[in-house]
């Protein structure tokens, strides 16, 4: 008989174990009260102050909705044999086991977009109850249901998160390959390291490659200098560690500082430099005009467009979730025009309908829906995707979106969806109406 694990409330009976690291084993369980899958993670680590830290993320996480923010559900903990147990909703892969299973074949932009989505809801999220992550990385990512829900995506892993208000400069923390230029130099940092991460994550989706290596942190910098350009005096300047990869010219004002040689970082570190053979000078490498459609080459840009936000190497001037789920890459406001004369904008749009809506988005445009009949106001409060409120009235413009444009592309949605639900292998009838809401929310969402 498998071993059971007992809480308070539950009994866990190991079925398999499905992970292993440095932090102890995870197991695949099913919950003998109600017959449920549950992921169980084991720890090992002796060091119960960092045991109680990662409860305490996982609690606060826990505050957020797992369906709407797309995190893991977080269960309950409970002691087994002197060991912590952590219990977790079960899901299904994560996206290094998918690309495994792909034989590292890249995904396409109407793949990674609805993924781009989740996780910046799921780091909005974490934003606004003060928790950084630090760990994001293809593991780190799940898929939910793959055959079911096609990059449905839930963040999990909050074992190295912590507290926006606690002081973590200096410190080494987050993959090498996914680790923002600040925790480099030992500059403060924030949350905005996790966007750094999902920049690196996203170019590992389309490319199949790293943009930055894994395994030498003098290659990792040299890549940031190379392809994203050196980091601001200003920054280097007031890094704890910037004088381990950079030398300061001491006979002139221009350059103020340079990346070290090979020979000079192993002479100064007494660490091997190692090497590195870099496919990409630029992200602009990533835009090419061998395409099947022309409408491919704007995507591509607005991709690029995306990266190089979330990747600037001043932390202050790195996008915001809050601002890169309106990101033009993500809301498709650029392939608006080529709704319903494109198979490329109606694949894309199709697979971005897998993304959870905000509930109190959805009561909103039941409002929305409501002034219509009658004369409603002509100022009203809204939420954006993010819940956010703001104030927007009925002849206002924003991001180039003319009020008379508004109702164009939605006509064009109505009108695919409608097809789409007269046909055989269409959707059923019964899901239309939810559909083309959701595809109004998503493009009135885009417009404003």
């Amino acid at each position: 008989m498998r071993d059971v694990l007992c809480s308070r409330t539950c009994y866990y009976r190991i079925q398999d174990f499905i992970g292993e690291g440095c932090f102890g084993k995870v197991a695949k369980c099913v919950n003998l009260v109600t017959s449920q899958d549950v992921a169980i993670k084991i720890l090992k680590s002796e060091n119960s102050e960092d045991v109680e830290e990662e409860i305490k993320m996982l609690k606060a996480v826990s505050a957020l909705d797992p369906v709407k923010k797309n995190v893991a559900q977080f269960l309950e903990t409970f002691k087994h044999k002197g060991q912590t147990c952590l219990a977790f909703e079960m899901l299904d892969r994560n996206l290094h086991q998918l690309f495994r299973e792909r034989r590292y074949k890249p995904l396409s932009l109407s793949e990674i977009r609805p993924m781009a989505q989740q996780l910046l809801t799921a780091f909005d999220a974490l934003k606004g109850i003060g928790v950084v992550h630090s760990d994001l990385k293809p593991d780190n990512v799940m898929l939910t249901n793959h055959q079911g829900e096609p990059f449905r995506v839930k963040l999990i892993d909050f074992g190295v998160s912590f507290p926006t208000s606690k002081e973590h400069r200096g410190h080494t923390i987050q993959p090498l390959g996914y680790r923002a230029p600040e925790v480099f130099l030992g500059l403060p940092v924030s949350e905005s390291i996790d966007m750094w991460s999902l920049g690196c994550v996203l170019f590992w989706l389309y490319v199949a490659e790293h943009l930055f290596p894994g395994h030498y942190q003098y290659q990792s910098m040299r890549g940031i200098v190379d392809i994203l350009g050196q980091p601001a005096d200003h920054l280097l300047r007031a890094g704890y560690f910037t004088h381990k990869f950079f030398t300061m010219n001491q006979k002139t004002n221009y350059p103020k500082w340079w990346l070290k040689t090979p020979g000079e970082y192993k002479l100064y570190n007494d660490r091997d430099a190692g090497e590195w053979d870099r496919s990409f000078k630029s992200l602009d490498d990533l835009i090419t005009v061998d395409i099947e459609q022309p409408i491919e080459l704007e995507d591509q840009r607005a991709f690029v467009s995306l990266l190089k936000s979330l990747l600037q190497t001043d932390s202050k001037k790195r996008m915001i979730p809050e601002k890169a789920i309106t990101h033009p890459f993500v809301t498709m406001a650029h392939l608006m025009d080529e709704m319903d004369m494109s198979e490329y904008v109606n694949e894309s749009f199709h697979k971005m309908l897998v993304c959870p809506m905000d509930y109190a988005e959805e009561a909103d445009d039941d409002e929305a829906d409501e002034e219509s009949k009658g004369e409603g106001p002509s100022a009203r409060t809204r939420t954006n995707g993010t819940g956010l409120a703001s104030s927007h009235r009925a002849d206002s413009t924003s991001d180039g979106f003319p009020v008379k444009l508004k109702k164009s592309p939605l006509k064009r949605i109505q009108k695919f969806f409608c097809r789409a639900a007269s046909t055989s292998d269409g959707f059923p009838v019964k899901v239309k109406k939810s559909l083309l809401k959701r595809a109004q929310k998503f493009f009135n969402r885009a417009a404003r």
